[in-house]
């Protein structure tokens, strides 16, 4: 079905796309949920859940527009860094699909605003590979990366990618490295300002503290929820394996730019291990470069059964999580 679905024309499959979103959706703007909340969500997120507040609906349909417009951005940054040969619009609905496993979820949270600017981010990040002192990619990024932890405050170890692609692109020269702090601090100067405008430097300090630095054993979750995330982190694991190892007969370019979302996978991971564990919220982010692993076994591996037949088993995990969430 996947390798149909991979082979089939854009339109065909954005009507797929369509259709995969009406009905993953339509449920949750018929009976819409209020925003979800936790300890580590940053200032801009709670800016602005304050302004939708009282309009669940709005909430809703406000969450729904920030996956789509993720899906249509993956598409593009992968179409523009060559990963794939034709135009292909499956990883969209990976990114769809994904996003929308969890019911109480489809709802605004921290992660989808924040997404938004991480895939700005590794698309800079993508692009400065083979340019000449691309100090204006790693600002981009850095700064991109600056804003998403103030939707969603653990997010700010991404930086710690930036310096791993930067390792890997084999870039050893210190501008590029002052270049990213100086456009990740930006965003938190604004934010320690605004702080101390407010006079409430000291409390606010420590609520970024607590969520940066919260060394615990992971929380317990529902046997659904681990069920599925561990689904997915295995799902996750395979493909990546086999596609960054089909990667090494394709262009160093390619293979380098794949490798950035090894680093990122890495760094959010490191990014649970030292936040406290947010498995509920963080992996979402996971997603993201899942949607490119798992279009890249169907799409770039020759011997490809196995790895449809594993995305295929995911998809029915998806369906019958929400045909059990529905009924109870």
């Amino acid at each position: 079905m996947l390798k149909w679905i991979s082979k089939s024309g854009t339109i065909v499959q954005f009507v797929i796309f369509t259709i995969v979103l009406v009905l993953t959706w339509l449920p949750a703007l018929v009976n819409p949920l209020l925003p979800v909340l936790t300890s580590s969500d940053g200032p801009l997120y709670l800016l602005l859940i304050s302004w939708l507040q009282g309009y669940p609906i709005l909430t809703v349909a406000f969450a729904l527009s920030l996956v789509v417009i993720q899906s249509l951005i993956l598409f593009y940054v992968y179409q523009a860094n060559g990963f794939f040969k034709r135009s292909n619009f499956l990883p969209a609905i990976v990114i769809l699909l994904t996003y929308s496993w969890n019911s109480d979820f489809q709802t605004l949270h921290a992660i989808l605003p924040a997404g938004i600017f991480i895939i700005i981010a590794l698309n800079s990040i993508m692009g400065m590979y083979g340019r000449q002192a691309a100090y204006h990619q790693v600002f981009t990024a850095t700064f991109s990366i600056g804003i998403a932890s103030l939707f969603y405050m653990p997010l700010a170890y991404l930086l710690l990618m930036i310096w791993f692609t930067l390792v890997t692109y084999r870039i050893s020269t210190w501008r590029e490295y002052a270049i990213s702090i100086i456009g990740f601090i930006l965003p938190i100067i604004y934010y320690v300002s605004w702080l101390f405008w407010t006079d409430d430097l000291p409390s606010g300090l420590h609520r970024v503290t607590d969520s940066l630095f919260n060394i615990i054993l992971p929380p317990r979750l529902s046997l659904v929820n681990t069920i599925w995330l561990s689904a997915s982190g295995f799902v996750l694991g395979v493909t990546m394996i086999a596609v960054l190892n089909i990667m090494n007969d394709k262009l160093i370019s390619l293979r380098r730019r794949s490798w950035v979302l090894f680093n990122f996978s890495f760094t959010t991971l490191v990014m649970m291990l030292l936040s406290g564990w947010p498995m509920l919220s963080a992996n979402y982010l996971f997603f993201i470069p899942m949607s490119f692993f798992i279009t890249g076994s169907v799409i770039l591996i020759k011997r490809k059964f196995w790895f449809e037949m594993l995305a295929l088993g995911f998809f029915l995990l998806f369906v019958a999580m929400r045909v059990y969430v529905g009924i109870s």
